[in-house]
Protein backbone atom coordinates (compact mmCIF):
# COMPACT_ATOMS: atom_id res chain seq x y z
CA UNK A 1 0.00 0.00 0.00
CA UNK A 2 1.34 3.32 -0.91
CA UNK A 3 0.97 6.55 1.26
CA UNK A 4 0.77 9.72 0.02
CA UNK A 5 1.41 12.73 2.49
CA UNK A 6 -1.24 15.88 2.62
CA UNK A 7 -1.09 18.84 4.56
CA UNK A 8 -5.01 19.36 5.43
CA UNK A 9 -6.61 22.40 6.83
CA UNK A 10 -7.10 22.05 10.96
CA UNK A 11 -11.33 22.09 9.76
CA UNK A 12 -10.59 18.80 7.42
CA UNK A 13 -8.88 16.80 9.73
CA UNK A 14 -10.65 13.86 11.29
CA UNK A 15 -10.27 11.45 14.36
CA UNK A 16 -8.85 8.72 13.37
CA UNK A 17 -6.09 10.22 10.57
CA UNK A 18 -2.66 9.31 11.08
CA UNK A 19 0.31 12.25 11.34
CA UNK A 20 2.45 12.02 8.39
CA UNK A 21 4.88 14.20 10.57
CA UNK A 22 5.90 15.12 13.70
CA UNK A 23 3.39 17.78 15.26
CA UNK A 24 4.80 20.57 17.33
CA UNK A 25 2.42 23.88 18.12
CA UNK A 26 4.79 26.67 20.03
CA UNK A 27 3.63 29.41 22.07
CA UNK A 28 5.36 32.25 22.62
CA UNK A 29 8.38 30.76 21.15
CA UNK A 30 8.17 27.68 23.25
CA UNK A 31 6.76 24.07 22.35
CA UNK A 32 3.91 23.62 24.52
CA UNK A 33 1.99 20.81 22.63
CA UNK A 34 3.44 17.83 20.41
CA UNK A 35 2.11 14.39 18.79
CA UNK A 36 5.04 11.88 17.05
CA UNK A 37 5.42 10.71 13.54
CA UNK A 38 2.33 7.89 12.59
CA UNK A 39 0.16 9.16 15.86
CA UNK A 40 -3.61 8.14 15.19
CA UNK A 41 -5.78 11.58 16.17
CA UNK A 42 -8.27 11.95 18.63
CA UNK A 43 -11.31 14.35 19.23
CA UNK A 44 -9.08 15.44 22.13
CA UNK A 45 -6.00 15.68 20.31
CA UNK A 46 -8.09 18.04 17.82
CA UNK A 47 -9.74 19.79 20.44
CA UNK A 48 -6.52 20.73 21.58
CA UNK A 49 -4.57 21.65 18.29
CA UNK A 50 -7.60 23.82 17.77
CA UNK A 51 -7.38 25.43 21.13
CA UNK A 52 -3.37 26.16 20.19
CA UNK A 53 -4.29 27.74 16.41
CA UNK A 54 -3.20 24.99 14.58
CA UNK A 55 -4.03 25.71 11.06
CA UNK A 56 -2.23 22.92 9.07
CA UNK A 57 -1.76 19.61 9.96
CA UNK A 58 0.54 16.97 7.78
CA UNK A 59 -1.46 13.40 7.41
CA UNK A 60 -0.92 10.26 6.02
CA UNK A 61 -3.34 8.60 3.54
CA UNK A 62 -3.29 5.69 1.20
CA UNK A 63 -2.32 6.43 -2.10
CA UNK A 64 -5.10 5.45 -4.45
CA UNK A 65 -3.82 6.86 -7.38
CA UNK A 66 -2.67 4.61 -10.10
CA UNK A 67 0.90 4.59 -11.10
CA UNK A 68 -0.17 5.98 -14.87
CA UNK A 69 -2.17 8.78 -12.66
CA UNK A 70 0.96 9.65 -10.21
CA UNK A 71 3.62 9.70 -13.04
CA UNK A 72 0.98 12.49 -14.75
CA UNK A 73 0.55 14.34 -11.75
CA UNK A 74 4.13 14.53 -11.21
CA UNK A 75 4.93 15.69 -14.56
CA UNK A 76 2.73 18.20 -14.50
CA UNK A 77 4.01 19.52 -11.05
CA UNK A 78 7.60 19.26 -12.71
CA UNK A 79 6.54 21.66 -15.00
CA UNK A 80 4.55 24.23 -12.74
CA UNK A 81 8.05 24.51 -10.71
CA UNK A 82 10.16 24.42 -14.01
CA UNK A 83 7.78 27.38 -15.32
CA UNK A 84 8.02 29.08 -11.82
CA UNK A 85 12.09 29.14 -11.58
CA UNK A 86 12.35 29.88 -15.84
CA UNK A 87 13.77 33.28 -14.77
CA UNK A 88 16.21 31.67 -12.58
CA UNK A 89 20.15 31.55 -12.42
CA UNK A 90 20.34 27.83 -11.36
CA UNK A 91 24.20 28.10 -11.84
CA UNK A 92 23.93 30.18 -8.24
CA UNK A 93 24.77 27.01 -5.61
CA UNK A 94 21.75 28.53 -3.36
CA UNK A 95 19.36 28.95 -6.17
CA UNK A 96 19.80 25.23 -7.90
CA UNK A 97 19.70 24.24 -3.77
CA UNK A 98 16.36 25.33 -3.61
CA UNK A 99 15.20 24.54 -7.13
CA UNK A 100 16.26 21.24 -6.12
CA UNK A 101 14.48 21.43 -2.86
CA UNK A 102 11.62 22.57 -4.36
CA UNK A 103 10.76 19.93 -7.04
CA UNK A 104 11.38 17.09 -3.78
CA UNK A 105 8.99 18.79 -2.00
CA UNK A 106 6.71 18.56 -5.08
CA UNK A 107 7.37 15.26 -6.05
CA UNK A 108 5.32 13.65 -2.91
Amino acid sequence: MAIRLRYLPLSDVTEGMVLGAPLMLPEHGVSTFSLPLGHVLTDTNLHQMAVRHAEFVCIQQEDTRSDDERAAEIAESEDRVRHIFRTADLSEPLMARLYGAVLAYRRQ
